[in-house]
């Protein structure tokens, strides 16, 4: 009985789901050991020019242009090659430099954003859209409310179904995921963090940086394809952002 029950449920959702190449293609987190800290290397893939494989350093302008956009993989093998190979979209997270107006030039680990892959709708696979209009700026963030139709305005993109979430916070501001209430209705980040010389790190989610401890998850780093409280990005991400990142969180093994 629980078979066919199963079976019902997954039949009953098929007509629905896109089970094309945007669909997240696993629900594994990955095997790798996890320690506090990992370096933030840019999947080793020909797309991505100069910047392939190569640890991002918040002062390289050149090879991490603001409102540019690629992709790393959390938690990392190790190995580059195989993280490039991986097609689990719950282990990738697009790294984001905010355009020049939001921030994104002061060479700080704050100038980046990591989204998660996987939509809080159905676990398609958005991209960042770096494309600009005449949007205005509301409190900071990029407003779609002034957006011409058909355009789009530094955004986070669901290709599915829509979805729209903005920079830097992540809330769902237009299609499905912004119907959703809170706090399903924001994209997972990962909390980033620099040292003295630049290079970018990202933190174990859902533990604070300065207390080592576990925190509140929905409101710091949000669970993968279920969502976040926007304000974490104010009220914890940004300012972890802004703590230099403490080299000995890379050899410290979690749990």
């Amino acid at each position: 009985m629980k078979l066919l029950l199963i079976a019902g449920a997954v039949l009953s959702i098929a007509p629905f789901v896109p089970w094309g190449s945007f669909l997240s293609s696993s629900i594994e987190s990955g095997s790798a050991v996890r320690t506090l800290m990992q370096k933030v290397v840019i999947d080793d893939l020909p797309k991505y020019g100069t910047a392939a494989g190569v640890q991002v350093n918040v002062k390289d302008l050149a090879t991490f242009p603001p409102n540019d956009h690629w992709v790393f993989t959390y938690p990392s093998s190790g190995d580059v090659s195989l993280d490039a190979e991986n097609p689990d979209t719950f282990v990738k997270y697009e790294l984001i430099r905010l355009p020049e107006e939001l921030g994104g030039t002061s060479m700080q680990a704050t100038d980046f954003v990591a989204f998660s892959k996987v939509c809080v709708h159905l676990w398609c696979s958005p991209n960042y859209n770096p494309e600009q209009t005449v949007n205005s700026q509301e409190n900071g963030y990029a407003s779609p409310s002034t957006t011409p139709p058909g355009t789009t305005h530094e955004q986070y993109e669901c290709p599915c179904h829509g979805s729209i979430y903005r920079i830097p916070d992540g809330l769902a501001v237009g299609g499905p995921a912004s119907l959703q209430p809170s706090p399903t209705n924001a994209i997972p980040m990962l909390t980033l963090q620099a040292d003295g010389n630049g290079n970018l790190y990202a933190y174990y989610p859902n533990y604070d940086p300065v207390s080592k401890k576990p925190v509140n998850a929905i409101e710091a780093d949000g669970e993968l394809g279920y969502g976040r409280d926007f304000n974490s990005y104010q009220d914890f991400i940004k300012p972890k952002a802004e703590v230099p990142a403490d080299l000995d969180d890379l050899t410290t093994v979690v749990g």
